[in-house]
């Protein structure tokens, strides 16, 4: 993020919008004239909800279109396209009520700005008129009226857009006066008499400005001018309106006839005496190290010939990235481009006390010559003298460790050729119109080069890879590389590998980044302690979950409370990152230090509620999620929440994307004490065993099971430990699924049987319908195909009592593949075949009828092996490619992969070796992609066989070798035949 506002706005002119970036803003494409006529009502209502009807008024008026308002939501949805891309916060055009409005940040709108300088310059000569008053608020009007750039709203259409040129017109105009009436108590004459006399052309029935023209011929001396001007304006009035000249106007002419002389000029400056040049810069780092090209940047920036207004950067970031260093080696750069001198101030932003600006402009002031009996008493009459002072120089100043851009603002000098650098953690802290620089930890090899320059090359070298993780358990953050590196350069007897071992313990590792009085927790204690009751609140729960980063939705739930602004306002000050859209995090360092404040400053009552309900509100979303990928699951029973997903491959995609936060979750709750203690059914660890459950389905899909098995441990030690046997149920199953899937059969039985055994006791019909499943997939592994028919049957007859549709689907497609193993076998009746080929085809319309695809290309898996066995073998390969183009579309790479084996193996026996090869290539490469070993070894076998068939035994024999090493560390049956295909002994392809 940045510190000035992403978007900016101008309606002093055309209607225009840019986005910020570096080197410079980008225009963005507003659309045609009507489309802006409606970006323009909404910038002109401040913020302000405007229904749908105002709306149509505004653009069209009274006699609008008969679309207008179907195409006034067009123009809504395209120019929330150009607003709102993937860098800026969402909703900036938001729905509200029946209309809209526009969320316009402070100082994006350039009419904003317009107001502010001109409402200021009213107020500095409200009390009083002194030079200073005046000088400063010339100043103000002069910056109001550089805003413009020509005729405001400019070629928009619409009544409102007509109604609002003339009023920003009039406003316009009203500043031009305010300034011109100035220029003549300041003694400005001529300057005065050519703008005037120019205004007076373009409005010629204005007596206002034929009256200040007037005054300002008559003090330049030139009274027959100012009484032939009066003589004009009267005979204009008369032709044009038949009538003579106001009340007012009459007694001017009356004192100038009379020859009534100018008022005195106004009071003298006191002797301030000359100009000094200041050169108050804290010294530069003689080890400064890293970012070189934003060096290169800054210094470029600060360098450019000047512009229509002082160059401004602001440094934002966290306490510890650096941003004082990098401000002052910059600084140091470029003091030959700003030979007047330079200005520091350290502005205490995150102390007790936040420095003045009235006090720091006395500093400046003093710096620039100015003696105390001259110094102005007001913040604002030292404001107009220090600009006085700076103008037509070309003075850095140096502004660090500002609170926000309400500080800053009055310490900026109005001369363009001054430039000034502001460092502070508040993405906000630069005024509007400031380059906003954020700035994160170093990159590996700058906190590499800056440890490396501390300690000495070659204690460095000597232990690279302790290096490395010393930096990692820093986090790459500047202060505490520069912390840990100072210690290890005190202390020659330590290895790094010591100082490794200290930082590793999470509890220890913030007091062992202290040396001296620096330490990294005091830094981060003075961000803390500036945030109120509900943003530390926020910062210390939100460091409780173990994962990479959390979305506004998940941290609303483990808040209780809407997030979404917290969590904006935690990034705005520099104690969150958001590196994607919608994604927020903390640098590990921040995260520690927020996480060992929970623990002192919240109960473990609170801490164990909020991971509670974060844990309810992902799995809420993960039954959300399985509703649309498995509709019928008895593992979505229960209440569903979170985000709504658009479709199936949507919510697919979050689970698989979530995955490792999910189960990071599940690890932490069940290893700490803290959460498994039994508290009761809604307690975390029970939580932590119904995401597992909710899970599983969805990674049927995807063939991530190695992923869960520390998460699925860890509850299952956790449920042993306070004997919660749902939770325990829930856990083996889990690794039931894995051990099933990686070929680890004896444990697959052991957890699965005992999965069953559970939910029978508990009456869990859910559950014990999957286990069953499960176990005959256990079974049929071990070649008991007898065992495999009998548990799907009792599996599919529950998922039919369940409601689940899928479950019968799937476990009726999964009876006839047993059918037809048992067939090709010979171990069960003759037709069992043919059987096969029944219940198939049964199970296809069945999925079919229910819309699930997924089961669909399952379905037609087994009718294609049915067909084959038979000997039907263009019907199976039809049946193949059938399930392979569903499964293409459903994303499901295991079952794709299966598929193209099936078909390589079919073509082997049509005798087509070469599309063989082509279909097992790629069966192998998917069975890599997911990591499913034994689909690997399976392809390596059809390969060897495809290059046997083309004579190409060296590369059959490397095939099957591969194919062997594989099915010996899974423990296979299928090693042995293996063997014997290298042993020589011929064998047909497997089936």
């Amino acid at each position: 993020m940045t510190n000035a506002p992403f978007l900016r706005f101008a309606v002093l002119g055309p209607v225009r919008a840019w986005r910020n970036g570096e080197p410079s803003p980008e225009e963005l494409a507003l659309g045609g004239p009507q489309q802006r006529a409606l970006l323009a009502t909404l910038l002109l209502r401040s913020g302000r909800a405007v229904p749908i009807d105002a709306l149509v008024a505004a653009v069209w008026g009274e006699e609008p279109p008969a679309r207008a308002v179907g195409t006034l939501r067009t123009y809504v949805s395209r120019l929330r396209r150009v607003l709102e891309n993937d860098r800026t916060r969402p909703a900036v055009l938001r729905s509200a009520g029946d209309g809209y409005r526009l969320d316009v940040p402070d100082g994006a709108l350039d009419l904003t700005g317009f107001d502010r300088r001109v409402a200021e310059a009213a107020r500095r000569t409200a009390g009083g008129r002194s030079r200073a008053d005046l000088d400063a608020a010339r100043l103000l009007l002069t910056e109001a009226l550089e805003l413009w750039s020509g005729e405001p709203l400019a070629g928009l259409p619409g009544p409102f857009a007509e109604t609002q040129r003339s009023r920003l017109a009039e406003r316009r105009l009203a500043a031009r006066r305010s300034r011109l009436e100035i220029d003549l108590e300041l003694g400005r004459y001529a300057e005065a008499v050519a703008e005037l006399t120019a205004l007076t052309a373009e409005h010629p029935l204005r007596e206002d400005l034929h009256g200040l023209l007037m005054l300002a011929l008559s003090r330049d001396g030139r009274q027959a001018e100012a009484l032939a001007a009066y003589a004009a304006l009267h005979r204009t009035l008369r032709s044009e309106l038949g009538a003579d000249p106001g009340p007012e106007l009459r007694r001017l002419h009356a004192r100038l006839l009379a020859g009534d002389p100018a008022p005195a000029p106004p009071e003298p400056e006191p002797d301030l005496g000359p100009v000094t040049r200041p050169a108050s810069l804290p010294a530069d780092l003689a080890d400064f190290t890293g970012r070189a090209d934003l060096v290169a940047r800054l210094t470029a920036r600060l360098t450019a010939p000047p512009g229509a207004a002082p160059t401004v950067i602001a440094l934002s970031g966290a306490g510890g990235v650096g941003k004082t260093a990098l401000a002052v080696h910059v600084a140091h750069r470029v003091r030959g481009d700003h030979p007047d001198g330079q200005l520091y101030a350290d502005l205490q932003g995150v102390g007790e006390r936040p420095a003045e600006p009235a006090a720091v402009l006395g500093e400046f002031l003093r710096a620039l010559g100015v003696p105390d009996g001259a110094l102005p008493e007001s913040e604002a009459e030292r404001a107009a003298l220090y600009r006085t002072r700076l103008a037509g120089r070309r003075v850095l100043v140096l502004l660090d460790n500002a609170r926000d851009a309400e500080q800053v603002r009055p310490l900026l000098p109005g001369d363009p050729g001054c430039a000034v650098l502001v460092t502070g953690r508040a993405h906000t802290v630069g005024p509007a119109g400031a380059w906003s620089v954020p700035l994160r930890a170093f990159a590996a090899d700058e906190a590499s080069a800056l440890f490396t320059g501390i300690v000495g090359e070659e204690r460095a070298a000597a232990e690279p890879a302790a290096v490395a993780e010393v930096l990692r358990l820093c986090g790459h953050l500047p202060l505490a590389v520069r912390i840990v590196a100072a210690r290890l350069a005190a202390r020659p007897g330590w290895t790094v590998a010591a100082l490794a071992r200290r930082l590793a313990d999470d509890r220890r590792r913030l007091t062992e980044l202290r040396v001296g009085d620096l330490t990294v927790e005091t830094t981060f204690r003075l961000g803390y302690d500036q945030l109120d009751d509900r943003q530390r609140r926020a910062f210390r729960l939100l460091a409780l979950p173990e994962t990479a980063g959390i979305a506004p939705a998940a941290a609303a739930a483990l808040l209780g409370e809407p997030a979404e602004p917290l969590l904006d306002s935690l990034v705005d000050l520099g104690l969150l990152d958001t590196p994607t859209p919608g994604r927020y995090r903390y640098h590990d360092l921040l995260w520690l230090f927020a996480r060992q404040t929970a623990e002192r400053e919240d109960t473990p009552a609170e801490r164990r509620a909020a991971l509670t309900r974060l844990l309810e509100f992902l799995v809420a979303t993960q039954r959300r999620a399985l509703r649309l990928v498995r509709p019928g699951s008895p593992a979505a029973d229960g209440p569903d929440g979170g985000p709504a997903f658009a479709s199936a491959d949507a919510a697919r995609a979050w689970t698989l994307g979530e995955l490792p936060d999910l189960l990071a979750l599940v690890r932490q709750v069940a290893r700490d004490p803290l959460h498994t203690a039994p508290h009761g059914p809604g307690d975390a660890l029970a939580g932590a065993a119904e995401l597992l459950l909710a899970l599983d389905p969805v990674l049927e899909d995807g063939y991530r099971w190695s992923e869960v098995e520390p998460a699925a441990r860890a509850v299952l030690a956790a449920a042993a430990r306070r004997g919660d046997t749902r939770a325990e149920a829930r856990a083996r199953h889990a690794l039931g699924r894995l051990f099933t899937h990686t070929s680890r059969l004896p444990a697959a039985r052991e957890h699965t049987e005992r999965a069953v055994a559970l939910a029978r006791a508990a009456d869990d019909a859910g559950l014990l319908a999957a286990a069953l499943d499960l176990l005959a997939h256990v079974a049929f592994y071990e070649h008991d195909l007898t065992e495999a028919i009998a548990r799907l049957e009792e599996s599919r007859d529950l998922a039919r009592r369940l409601g689940d549709a899928v479950g019968e689907v799937e476990r009726t497609a999964s009876i006839a593949y047993a059918l037809v193993e048992r067939g090709a076998a010979g171990d069960g009746p003759r037709d069992d075949i043919v059987r096969a080929e029944a219940v198939a085809d049964h199970a296809r319309g069945l999925a079919r009828a229910h819309g699930h695809a997924a089961a669909e290309a399952y379905a037609l898996y087994i009718l294609g092996i049915a067909l084959r066995e038979q000997g039907r073998l263009d019907e199976a390969v039809a049946r193949f490619d059938d399930g392979l183009a569903i499964s293409w579309s459903q994303g499901l790479r295991a079952r794709e992969s299966y598929l193209l084996l099936r078909i390589a193996e079919t073509q082997l026996l049509r005798g087509r070796p070469r599309q063989a090869l082509t279909s097992a290539g790629k069966s192998l490469d998917i069975g890599r992609e997911i990591g499913e070993e034994y689909q690997q070894g399976r392809a390596l076998v059809a390969l060897g066989h495809a290059h046997a068939a083309l004579h190409a035994p060296d590369l059959a024999r490397a095939r099957w070798r591969e194919a062997l090493t594989l099915f010996e560390r899974l423990d296979v049956a299928e090693a042995a035949s293996v063997r014997s295909l290298l042993t020589g002994a011929r064998a047909s392809p497997s089936t």
